[in-house]
């Protein structure tokens, strides 16, 4: 039986139990908002320097008399209690307060992708939902599919097509990629490398065996060159003692300092997905190594000129990738091609300097909102212009997210048989977790979609029905 097998899985995001367990966790309904509560809430933030009070009638928060659409995050990303967010001439008011579910002038839900879950909803469901997930696929599967994504109205994700795209959520500007603090040039890179005893490539990791197998993949690169291996998968050598702390030490300049003599820089995603592309990614071009990529299947669009980084998808078997690598190495003008970002001062790619200069939201610049910001803006524009035109008797406007604003397919795994061989195959392990996942969201979305309230239970008997009928 399938509730059986799933308590012999590894991953956190297992989505099913036995029954008993549900029958332990059973929730008969979905009680949100006690409306006997009397709660207190005024005095609100507008914007970074000013306050307001809303009129408290009768002490009930959902009779406050605030005069603007009121979006609610249901996940409490953003600590918010209460702003009144001004997006050009529309105004809403943002909070993660969910006393206000029941407030008459609640019009959207935001949810953050990692924390949703299905055992806290707001069912039956009367409002539009949002969705913002930037992180990997791999912290929530649910998000994976169709039918989960489906149920969203507006969403901001890594994904290019996503209505608030975060794709680029790890570059600050494009001077970055020419800018020169922590360049090194072809010979200083290969008398460090000699004089260091460095290894062509390094590799800093510390989330082990994610499913898009790029551990597997370094240790068949392993069997041909040495990998420096700075984070905690594979590691065989130490940061210097300052940067020992990984995590708050990513973007420190020392650190950059220490990958900029690398000639080569493994960029390789824990999910492989259209468009995912972390630091991991922006990171070496940055600093002036050359990235070897493994992950988003169009990360060369996102490239600062089309020959910037070597990807693993253009190689049959590792033996080949091998000797590439080595050929680079022995000709200094082949691999200067690859900098010519830097050396050049160039950037030629078309479609990033487009998303660049088309991305309405900025990193620590004061010009830009955050993207947090940005799409809560999205939405409030959107509610107001379906104010608009129920107002002059216009027909509203339908959003609904798809599987171009966060779908991401099932994981597969490296052959490595032949040794070397780079052909992706099924992977057991993770393989089974995302198609588990596609059951329960087809099923949530037909529960939710039926407007009945449901259990824990309920949802994952309904998958296991679809998983094997």
């Amino acid at each position: 039986m399938w509730m059986l097998r799933c308590l012999n899985l590894r991953s956190p995001y297992t989505l099913c139990a036995p029954p008993v367990i549900f029958l332990a966790l059973l929730i008969v309904n979905y009680q949100i908002l006690d409306s006997s509560d009397i709660y207190e809430y005024g005095d609100l933030q507008i914007g970074n320097d000013r306050r307001h009070d809303f009129p408290k009638l009768s002490g009930n928060i959902t009779q406050e008399e605030i005069p603007f659409p009121i979006i609610l995050w249901w996940t409490h990303f953003t600590g918010e209690k209460g702003r009144i967010r001004t997006c050009g001439d529309d105004k809403c008011f943002t909070t993660n307060n969910r006393h206000y579910l029941e407030h008459k002038n609640l019009s959207v839900l935001l949810f953050y992708g990692t924390d949703f879950n299905t055992d806290d909803l707001p069912l039956p469901r009367k409002h539009e939902w949002g969705l913002l997930h930037e992180e990997s696929p791999k912290n929530n599967y649910l998000m994976c599919h169709e039918d989960t994504i489906s149920l969203f109205n507006h969403s901001a994700t890594f994904k290019r097509k996503s209505d608030v795209p975060l794709t680029t959520q790890y570059l600050k500007n494009l001077n970055d990629l020419t800018d020169l603090s922590h360049f090194k040039s072809t010979s200083k890179k290969n008398e460090h490398t000699l004089n260091n005893k460095l290894a062509l490539i390094n590799y800093v990791h510390s989330d082990c065996e994610p499913p898009s197998d790029r551990d597997h993949l370094v240790e068949m690169l392993q069997q041909h060159l040495r990998v420096d291996s700075y984070g905690s998968c594979l590691h065989n050598k130490d940061l210097p003692s300052s940067l020992q702390d990984p995590l708050p030490n990513m973007d420190n300049p020392e650190f950059y300092e220490l990958l900029s003599y690398y000639k080569f820089t493994l960029a390789f995603e824990n999910a492989v997905c259209e468009d995912y592309v972390t630091e991991k990614f922006w990171r070496p071009l940055i600093v002036g190594s050359v990235p070897i990529v493994f992950g988003s299947p169009s990360a060369i669009e996102l490239l600062p000129n089309a020959q910037s980084a070597i990807f693993i998808d253009n190689f049959d078997n590792i033996q080949d990738l091998v000797s590439l690598i080595l050929r680079l190495n022995s000709s200094d003008d082949e691999y200067e091609q690859y900098l010519r970002h830097k050396t050049k001062q160039r950037i030629t790619n078309p479609i990033l300097k487009s998303i660049m200069r088309d991305r309405e939201w900025g990193i620590n610049d004061w010009n830009k909102p955050n993207f947090v910001d940005a799409f809560e803006c999205t939405v409030c524009r959107r509610i107001h212009e379906n104010i608009r035109r129920e107002q002059q008797g216009e027909q509203t406007r339908t959003y609904q997210a798809n599987w171009n604003h966060y779908g991401c397919p099932k994981p597969l795994k490296f052959s490595d048989n032949p040794p070397g061989n780079l052909t992706r195959v099924e992977e057991a392990y993770w393989g089974e977790g995302w198609e588990r996942s596609a059951c329960v969201a087809k099923a949530l979305k037909k529960l939710i979609e039926s407007g009945q309230l449901f259990t824990q239970f309920d949802l994952f008997s309904l998958a296991n029905e679809l998983r094997f009928n």
